[in-house]
């Protein structure tokens, strides 16, 4: 009953949720993350386990993370060379798996592995359809499979270089990284200019959204970077706010002080289905149990507000690349030295590193 209302009576006009949840009070016994996975689909099902698991009903379980490792294991499976099925099951476990990360795994974290893994996937096909592995491949295999592949075959390269790391196929090149385009100059455009007026202005605005667009229209981070940030990375030292970006502190503008006070403090927007009153972690908690807001959710409140995150990214980053280094705008952009390099140099300056 402490869940938002509205959000409650969703989940209940919904009927899945609920009969899952009614179907684990009348287990005999207490309900296992293993009964969970048998009671429908993940969407109703993670509903109810994220309350189990903050009223401590159940044990904590990364969830995105044993999701994807179930996904992985039976997509790998059903490769038809075994010799492949070897190479990618060495690359996940050393190459994804073991990768450092902050807390569970995130809905970004795990789409990201997914993509990589499709593509992966798409590759070692093509190379079947030609009667060829990952070891006997040559570069012109992989080069036409790239031609044909998605915008992003260079997220391939991670596997390649690890076939070449452990003696599998030594005689690859990556695919090269697709340029990404920049347009200098350009507006912000009325409505996200008016909606950073009236988060500037206005103030009943909810803190976390007027947080939200000001790090979307004026700093030109992405909404997939924003739903990530952590309580951690937010500080108010002498009357200012910053906001940890990787390397980077940035120093937010007066208006945001009173902002990330109250999101320090504890205020939140929503509170999940069970769900404690304030979430430790997270600056954009989600529904589900210890883990951020997805970036569609934030995206579309964001549109809702009158502000086209995409609009404002690409004009944000044109002021951005001509007023810091490159190596300081790729920290803050989320991309890489060599592509803000390659921005800073179409506006007319050289390039500086820092």
């Amino acid at each position: 009953m402490a869940a938002d209302g509205h959000y409650l009576l969703q989940l209940i006009k919904s009927k899945k949720t609920w009969r899952v949840l009614s179907t684990v009070v009348s287990l005999p016994d207490t309900a296992r993350h293993e009964d969970l996975d048998q009671m429908g689909a993940a969407r109703s099902v993670n509903q109810v386990r994220s309350l189990l698991v903050e009223l401590g009903a159940l044990p904590e379980r990364d969830e995105y993370l044993h999701r994807l490792q179930k996904w992985t294991t039976d997509q790998i499976a059903a490769i038809p060379h075994s010799a492949d099925q070897l190479a990618l099951q060495q690359f996940v476990r050393w190459c994804q798996q073991r990768r450092p990360r902050k807390g569970p795994t995130t809905n970004t974290q795990a789409a990201n592995d997914k993509r990589e893994l499709r593509l992966i996937f798409s590759l070692l096909s093509h190379l079947n359809a030609a009667e060829q592995t990952a070891s006997t491949a040559t570069q012109g295999h992989l080069d036409a499979w790239a031609v044909n592949a998605p915008r992003d075959a260079f997220r391939v390269r991670g596997f390649i270089r690890w076939c070449a790391k452990t003696g599998t196929n030594r005689f690859l090149t990556p695919p090269d990284y697709p340029r990404l385009s920049f347009r200098i100059g350009g507006s912000l455009g009325p409505g996200n200019e008016g909606a950073l007026q009236s988060a500037l202005s206005d103030q009943n605005h909810d803190p976390r959204m007027a947080l939200a667009l000001l790090l979307n229209v004026v700093y030109g981070i992405r909404v997939h970077r924003i739903v990530a940030l952590q309580l951690a990375d937010l500080s108010i030292t002498d009357g200012i706010a910053s906001i940890q970006l990787g390397s980077v502190r940035l120093d937010l503008p007066a208006a945001a002080a009173a902002w990330v006070a109250v999101i320090l403090a504890g205020k939140i927007d929503k509170r999940r289905f069970g769900g404690a009153a304030h979430d430790e972690t997270w600056v954009f908690p989600g529904y589900r149990h210890g883990n951020h807001q997805l970036a569609s959710s934030l995206a579309a409140r964001l549109k809702k507000l009158g502000v086209e995150p995409a609009v404002a990214h690409q004009a944000s980053s044109a002021a951005i690349i001509t007023q810091v280094p490159p190596a300081v705008a790729a920290r803050i952009l989320g991309i890489s030295i060599t592509t803000a390099a390659h921005w800073h140099k179409l506006t007319g300056d050289a390039p500086t590193y820092r």
